[in-house]
């Protein structure tokens, strides 16, 4: 009976998807491609941060598109609807264009009525990560832990890192990381990025 209630949960698509990643047995990757640039931004808050920055801001609301590769962020004293919508609509929608889809945590200023009237406004598909599992949204959390570690090595608690910001989003969109040749940081990024202050 054990032998058939796992053959029924291997075939069964909602099992696979939500059981635990460890239990699935191996499958082969298939890499997700995107038509073009800019079509899928993911976005996440990272926060708090410490120290306080001297304008009293303490998150970052961060966007990255998932083909691209590029980072967007802005510094905030609290992240809230407004902020969520305004940033989305300004550093994303104005700049780069209507995005077909954006992939947010489950917090609930990510998932206001006001990032529901945009996305429905701009016929934007909204779509949540995995409750509970970071993990899930990866490339939106790998993107957040390297501008952490470089605003880290680049303030030296120093109260003023939220002027420091521009230049963190420039050493994380302009360094080449060998092992892939792609547009992404490394943590030694101060030294070069200290020239250009």
């Amino acid at each position: 009976m054990e032998h058939d209630c796992c053959k029924f949960a291997q075939k069964c698509h909602k099992c696979q998807v939500h059981s635990d990643l460890i239990r699935v047995p191996p499958h082969e990757l298939n890499a997700m491609s995107l038509p073009w640039p800019f079509v899928a931004w993911g976005v996440d808050v990272i926060g708090p941060i410490e120290p306080v920055a001297s304008n009293r801001h303490i998150l970052i609301l961060v966007a990255i598109d998932y083909f691209t590769k590029w980072v967007e962020a802005t510094s905030y004293k609290s992240v809230t609807k407004k902020v969520v919508a305004d940033f989305v609509r300004n550093n994303l929608i104005c700049r780069f264009g209507v995005p077909k889809s954006i992939i947010t945590d489950n917090g609930a200023t990510l998932n206001s009525h006001l990032m529901r009237e945009i996305c429905e406004q701009f016929k934007i598909t909204h779509q949540n990560s995995t409750a509970y599992i970071p993990q899930m949204n990866r490339v939106v959390e790998a993107a957040n832990k390297n501008i952490k570690k470089i605003l880290r090595k680049m303030i030296d608690n120093r109260r003023g890192w939220h002027e420091m910001l521009p230049y963190v989003l420039l050493g994380y969109r302009t360094t080449i990381k060998t092992p892939l040749n792609a547009l992404t940081p490394t943590p030694d990024i101060k030294l070069e990025l200290l020239h250009i202050c």
